[in-house]
């Protein structure tokens, strides 16, 4: 187990006890119990982040789920006028600038999140997604270095703050 299992295993036993509504010995128990297991197994079993964790300042992302949050409802609103005023859909390459592998996974899972765009698959430094946008906006018109600047909005902005530089 890694040096931070401690902290990784308090935390989870915490959510076990908020997501159960119980707080018993008997839930805290359990909740341990379950968790141990948890990590352990994953431990041994999914393959080492620590590599990959070093491109990543985690404390800059403290405040990034409150922005996707506040990104999830803008772009419902977004889809609620589409759909009464009419929308298209399309399979679009999504070009990124972040170098750090769990930083796109983010990228990729956060525009998943926010509506209006599915993330199908990720190679190397493009992110192929179905993304329902505007009827009235022409594709070709704007150019893919700007379809992949709204299909991001200021997600990818956010989650290059918190990269470090590559390590080679």
């Amino acid at each position: 187990m890694g040096k931070y299992s401690f902290y990784i295993i308090v935390a989870l036993v915490i959510i076990w006890v908020v997501l159960t509504e119980t707080f018993s010995w008997e839930a805290v128990a359990i909740g341990m119990l379950v968790v141990v297991f948890s990590v352990y197994f994953a431990d041994k079993f999914l393959p080492s982040a620590s590599k990959q964790a070093d491109t990543v300042k985690f404390s800059k992302l403290i405040f990034y789920p409150f922005y996707l949050i506040g990104q999830v409802y803008l772009a419902g609103f977004s889809m609620l006028r589409f759909i009464i005023t009419g929308a298209q859909f399309e399979i679009i390459p999504v070009k990124t600038t972040l170098e750090s592998e769990p930083l796109k996974i983010m990228l990729m899972d956060s525009m998943t999140f926010v509506p209006g765009s599915i993330s199908m698959d990720i190679e190397d430094d493009t992110i192929m997604s179905l993304w329902i946008f505007d009827k009235k906006l022409n594709l070709k018109e704007l150019g893919p270095e700007k379809v992949s600047a709204l299909a991001k909005g200021g997600l990818e902005k956010r989650l290059l703050r918190a990269q470090l530089p590559q390590k080679n």
